[in-house]
């Protein structure tokens, strides 16, 4: 759980003003849980109010942003949106020199551009990106694509995941540019919201295959798959997601069997000790683990980061 929630206070179901949202996120780095806390995610378009925050940035401890950029609906918007969120990045950190950092960019991509499931036109777009991030060393050297989940969801995630892959064979490491990634939504404010088990399954399975890292949003707030009255669904669990996606890796999993781990309810049947993670007969190392969160699966962002904790704590495992 080292570094793993990406603090989204500013988004549904919490959707706080930014003056608290960005409070409550320093005064958790003052917590004795901050060693599970990551960075801010902040829309490009909120860059000039937070500057009004200044006081709470400083060069001995910069505040960590992960960006977005604006919704694109289009090639050309996206194109538009990625160069704007580039130069407000470079603004806002040369006007908080050594005392913020931009080190993520969350973006999803245009639906016609998924959807054309042309991998060498996704590619581009991925291309022109980073040729654009390794202008400068302060905007963000990792980027997250998001796709979609429409009625060809499986060929039109399969072509991201393929153009991610070549992408980063040709650009990864290069200048100032880390690599690029691939973002998963595991769920919102409405049932409709939640990927089923069988899309989280597929899109943890083929990241792995394409050796594309991962992060995660929304929906991920308890540890467990369960039950949610407020949205009318079963959430997701980032033990299921999290644990499910390491224990696929170091197993090399049918796609029935991470399944199953998606599927589970019952917290009884994920254990920790001190040298693994074990769900059934299944296990991943300590040293695994260490492996695939720094190299393969980051972070999720969550709009709370209270309730993780609490959940953690009642499972004595805090």
């Amino acid at each position: 759980m080292a570094g793993i929630i990406d603090y989204a206070g500013l988004f549904p179901p919490a959707k706080l003003p930014l003056k608290e949202s960005i409070h409550n996120y320093s005064a958790y780095r003052q917590n004795d849980d901050s060693w599970m806390l990551s960075r801010f995610i902040l829309p490009v378009s909120l860059f000039h109010e937070a500057g009004n925050f200044s006081d709470l940035f400083t060069p001995d401890n910069p505040f960590s942003f992960s960006v977005l950029p604006q919704k694109a609906d289009s090639i050309d918007e996206f194109n538009n949106a990625i160069a704007t969120a580039i130069s407000s990045c470079m603004d806002f950190c040369n006007t908080h020199p050594g005392a913020v950092t931009t080190e993520m960019m969350e973006v999803k991509l245009p639906e016609e551009a998924v959807a054309s499931q042309d991998q060498k036109l996704l590619k581009g777009l991925m291309d022109e990106t980073a040729d654009k991030l390794q202008g400068s060393s302060l905007p963000p050297q990792r980027i997250f694509y998001e796709g979609h989940f429409g009625a060809n969801w499986r060929d039109d995630n399969e072509s991201v995941l393929a153009a991610l892959k070549e992408h980063n064979r040709d650009f990864a490491g290069i200048k100032n540019y880390e690599f690029a990634a691939y973002k998963i939504r595991c769920g919102g404010i409405t049932a409709d919201l939640f990927p089923s088990v069988e899309q989280i399954a597929f899109i943890l399975n083929s990241t792995h295959q394409h050796n594309v890292a991962l992060k995660a949003t929304a929906g991920l707030h308890h540890p467990v798959r369960h039950y949610a009255e407020e949205v009318g669904t079963t959430m997701h669990g980032f033990f299921n997601v999290f644990g499910g996606a390491m224990l696929a890796r170091a197993n090399d999993f049918s796609t029935d069997t991470l399944v199953e781990i998606l599927n589970e309810e019952d917290t009884g049947a994920f254990h920790f000790t001190s040298d693994a993670f074990t769900w059934k007969d299944y296990s991943v190392s300590t040293e695994e683990i260490k492996h695939l969160r720094q190299n393969a699966l980051l972070s999720y962002g969550s709009c709370s980061f209270d309730e993780p904790r609490e959940d953690l704590s009642a499972l004595g495992l805090l």
